[in-house]
């Protein structure tokens, strides 16, 4: 026989002519063997291997043959007389050193590989064996020996289980590929013990305390997550499908984005391609937890508890399962103990658990980063000049507006308050909104303002005759001027801002201010009243905000987005078919303005009811209109976006495109708005980035990089310092406008962030998106102040009110909700109790579910029965139009705009149905 090149197991003569000394001794090898089998739990290869044993001293007992005989991998082990490997017969060898004692099988086994990698791999029993008993008699013939009789018998055993599996029906083609993907170093793995750590940790969970339940189940998910990752690396294709479907259910609704992800990975490739899955093998899972749920974790962990299979050791199943678990929370998560011993609440767990590593640009907890730079929230400055002609301004227009004696006009003194808490001038509902140019409509504070201002507000009776008194004109109109600063928020300084504050104020900015006071005096005050000390959320001291909807028909689904101008003059629809349409909502008639090339003066036309600007090669995404002028008069300029990577300005004097800006590649912009003071703007792209430009640039100036998926939305603070980002990566950011550079990271959504909106007075970052909540976050400490909950589908919009105290969200499931910024939320107990309600609508069953509806359409039940939090106001439902746009004027007037959805021809041919 031809010596072979690697070692083999088999007489002695080829130990000796391999210069291994000694052939492996049958015996030792069969204990070793034994053992690792016995300390894996590999509890059918082990079954094997004894029986094989027992068949074979039966044998030897008939035959009269005390040789000793090879136990190897096969049913029957090893059958020493016919050479045979159980019933494999590829592997048949026989021995050709004959002889009366029996024969021996001889095994061409694989080049020797090191024991301490591979059949001792975290095995302390194996280590202390062969440190002991098997250091002298371990030699590279006899790892060989022992890994090949391991690997046969695990092969045996799938074999069988394939087997079985093919006549139930139920074996597939991923069974056959697991074993093909399986190498023969990840064969001596015992799924099994992965799985049962798992379900051993969520039974412990589940049958714990509900105190500590939201702490402890966070934990799950990133080891349910690597415990699908291990399973696939190490082969086990089928039992990962497995357990993905049955755990995944668990972690999906707060997981939505990370399972869809892990749902396409079904091999080793799938891992090494998924950006999801190399984040979590790369970086470490960060998990939150206070310091008396961390000590229950570590109890559980070193088995100290009252489960007595954790003190099994590693010769059992349930003690693998325990090290299998310990070893994916000490390599692979992150575990920040907080001092406090109180548990965590929901929003704090939410907010600071993730992969947050890879999302910071700096090694450091989320904690400090947010805290590493102070924020100027301030509103923008005035200059000296500026308010001077603001105020001389006001004092020129006031005088006229009152009789010659300085009294109030007798048409309009009869004044008294609606339900709704809007005034009611001789029983007109005055919102302040109605006549835009006139001061005397509307409310100041809680009272109805009064033509003789004086008086209103100087609180001091003013003579006949006496009503210019300049002394009391200054007095009123300082206050508002300073804008009610904060004191605790830094104000930039005037070349701070984007763009610098100029020395010489513009026409512009002088109608801005004075529009902006008169808006001031005008403003309703909403949200439950804060000076009668009644409860926050009661219906009965709630005043809340006229609402008009404007429904676009005939558009079926190209509508793809609305945007309202600061006046609330104009409306603009992007559509799908690449155009974008202008409406006038006052009823005017659009005149587009031109130039006579003859003598150079102005021609407008004869005017149209809407205007249809052409320019983009796709849908269009996104519409800003400039606030130059604020809500004292119509824009002139608008910005569009669009899927074909451009952004375009246009004029609304000539209704014409002027500039094309491009800068995003092909990749789709998603949003684009103009800064707070005109001229600069910025995008939100497919690109990942989101970029700053210049409005007589068409480059962009300043590129935001750092989400880790699409940015969704971009926002400016209202003083033009900072810009905030949503992304598809369900976190929000703000960056420094100037310095490109990231200064806050919130994190606590579970799916994308479709929607943003910033307070008038600079404090507050509101965001929602796919997972149908509203998270309202602190910009200067950077914590979640509260999470709001109502909507059953996405939100699409979101606006604050003039004064901050209320938000308005609109969405995909065809309501308008309004939320109490200063409520402390919370969830709210269901109404349950409604079945002897009169105004209760009931419908049949088949009438809730037809196809075509939209939830809680007409007659689909009451909207208190729904979830939501407290601090929900007010819900207005539509029939069947999906809120697009939601919008507020200075005078907290709430504007909302969608596109009617008609019933399908299925929902209509079911209500025939149900009919006859």
């Amino acid at each position: 026989m031809t010596e072979p090149s690697a070692p083999i197991a088999g007489p002695s003569n080829h130990g000796n002519s391999a210069g291994t000394g000694t052939r492996p001794d049958t015996n030792l090898l069969r204990q070793f063997v034994l053992e690792y089998l016995q300390s894996h739990g590999f509890d059918k290869a082990l079954a094997l291997f004894q029986q094989g044993i027992s068949d074979q001293a039966v044998d030897g007992a008939a035959n009269g043959s005390g040789a000793d005989k090879t136990n190897t991998a096969g049913t029957g082990g090893v059958n020493g007389e016919d050479g045979t490997i159980g019933e494999d017969g590829n592997n048949n060898r026989r021995n050709s050193g004959g002889g009366g004692e029996g024969k021996e099988a001889i095994f061409r086994a694989p080049g020797p590989v090191p024991l301490e990698s591979n059949v001792k791999r975290n095995i302390p029993q194996a280590q202390a064996i062969s440190a002991s008993t098997l250091s002298n008699s371990i030699t590279p013939e006899f790892e060989a020996q022992a890994k090949y009789i391991i690997e046969q018998l695990q092969a045996k055993v799938q074999a069988s289980t394939n087997a079985n599996q093919d006549q139930d029906g139920n074996a597939g083609d991923d069974t056959n590929k697991e074993l093909k993907d399986a190498s023969s170093q990840d064969s001596l793995l015992d799924p099994s013990d992965r799985v049962q750590g798992y379900k051993s940790y969520k039974r412990w969970v589940d049958g714990g305390l509900d105190l500590w339940k939201p702490e402890l189940d966070n934990l799950s998910f990133p080891l349910f997550v690597h415990t699908f990752l291990e399973l696939i690396h190490f082969g086990f294709l089928k039992t990962a499908r497995d357990f993905f479907e049955q755990q995944s259910t668990h972690h999906r609704p707060f997981h939505p984005q990370d399972i869809s992800a892990l749902s396409s990975i079904s091999t080793k490739e799938h891992v090494q391609a998924n950006p999801f899955a190399q984040r979590m093998i790369t970086d470490k899972y960060v998990i939150p937890l206070s310091r008396n749920a961390n000590d229950l974790v570590i109890q559980w962990l070193s088995g100290a508890g009252l489960d007595e299979d954790w003190e099994s050791g590693l010769h059992t199943a349930a003690g693998r399962a325990k090290e299998a678990i310990k070893g994916i929370v000490f390599s692979n998560i992150s575990i920040q103990v907080t001092s406090s011993s109180v548990p965590l609440d929901k929003i704090t767990i939410a907010s600071r658990s993730g992969l947050i590593a890879s999302a910071l640009p700096s090694a450091m907890p989320i904690e400090a980063f947010n805290t590493a730079t102070n924020l100027r929230l301030g509103a923008p400055p005035m200059t000296e000049k500026l308010k001077e002609q603001v105020a001389r301004t006001l004092q020129d227009e006031e005088p006229a507006q009152q009789q010659p004696n300085g009294i109030a006009s007798p048409s309009k003194a009869s004044t008294s308050t609606l339900p709704n808490g809007h005034p009611n001038v001789n029983g007109v509902d005055a919102n302040g909104d109605i006549e835009m140019g006139s001061s005397a409509d509307g409310v100041n504070g809680e009272q109805p303002i009064q033509i003789d201002n004086n008086e209103e507000r100087s609180g001091t009776p003013i003579p006949n005759g006496d009503s210019n008194n300049v002394t009391v004109e200054q007095v009123k109109l300082e206050p508002e001027l300073e804008k009610k600063k904060d004191p605790s928020l830094v104000s930039p300084e005037e070349n701070e801002t984007l763009p610098p504050i100029p020395a010489v104020f513009r026409i512009p900015d002088l109608k801005r201010e004075v529009e902006a006071i008169r808006d001031k005096r005008k403003m309703i005050r909403l949200g439950p009243q804060q000076n009668g000390e009644v409860k926050a959320g009661s219906s009965s001291s709630t005043v809340l905000p006229s609402v008009v909807a404007f429904t676009l028909f005939d558009q079926g689904e190209s509508a793809s987005s609305v945007e309202f101008s600061k006046d609330s003059s104009l409306m603009a629809v992007g559509s799908s078919e690449s155009c974008i349409r202008l409406w006038s909502l006052k009823g005017e008639k659009l005149k587009k303005k031109s130039i006579d090339p003859t003598d150079g003066s102005l021609l407008e036309d004869e005017g149209q009811p809407f205007r249809k600007l052409i320019g983009h090669s796709g849908p269009v995404y996104s519409l800003s209109f400039d606030p130059l002028y604020g809500s004292a008069s119509a824009p002139s300029t608008m910005l569009s976006s669009s899927q074909d990577g451009t952004v375009r300005l246009w004029s609304l004097d000539t209704y014409s495109n002027l500039v094309v800006y491009r800068g995003h590649g092909k990749d789709p912009v998603w949003d684009v708005e103009w800064g707070p003071m005109g001229v600069y703007f910025a995008t939100a792209s497919r690109d990942r980035t989101a970029r700053l430009w210049s409005s007589d640039r068409v480059t962009p100036l300043r590129m935001y990089t750092g989400h880790l998926s699409d940015v969704n939305c971009v926002k400016f603070h209202p003083n033009s310092l900072y810009l905030a980002t949503g992304s598809n990566d369900a976190s929000c950011r703000l960056w420094d406008v100037q310095r490109g550079a990231c200064v806050r990271l919130f994190m606590g959504h579970t799916d994308s962030v479709t929607t943003m909106a910033i307070s008038p007075d600079g404090k507050l970052l509101a965001s929602a998106g796919l997972d149908s909540s509203i998270w309202l976050w602190d910009l200067g400490s950077s914590r979640p102040i509260k999470k709001m909950y109502g909507h059953r589908s996405s939100v699409q919009s979101l606006s604050f009110s003039a004064d901050s105290s209320v938000i308005v969200s609109g969405g995909l499931d065809s309501t308008v909700r309004c939320w109490d910024v200063k409520s402390p939320g919370g969830e709210k107990p269901l109404v349950n109790n409604r079945q002897n309600d009169s105004t209760t609508i009931t419908t049949s069953a088949g009438t809730d579910d037809l196809q075509g509806s939209l939830p809680m359409g007409p007659g689909r039940g009451n909207w208190e029965d729904e979830p939501h939090t407290a601090d929900l106001l007010a819900t207005w439902p539509t029939k069947r139009t999906p809120i697009l746009k939601t919008h507020y004027t200075p005078r907290n007037l709430c504007m909302v705009a969608g596109s009617f959805v008609p019933p399908s021809n299925v929902s209509k041919g079911s209500q025939q149905a149900n009919g006859q």
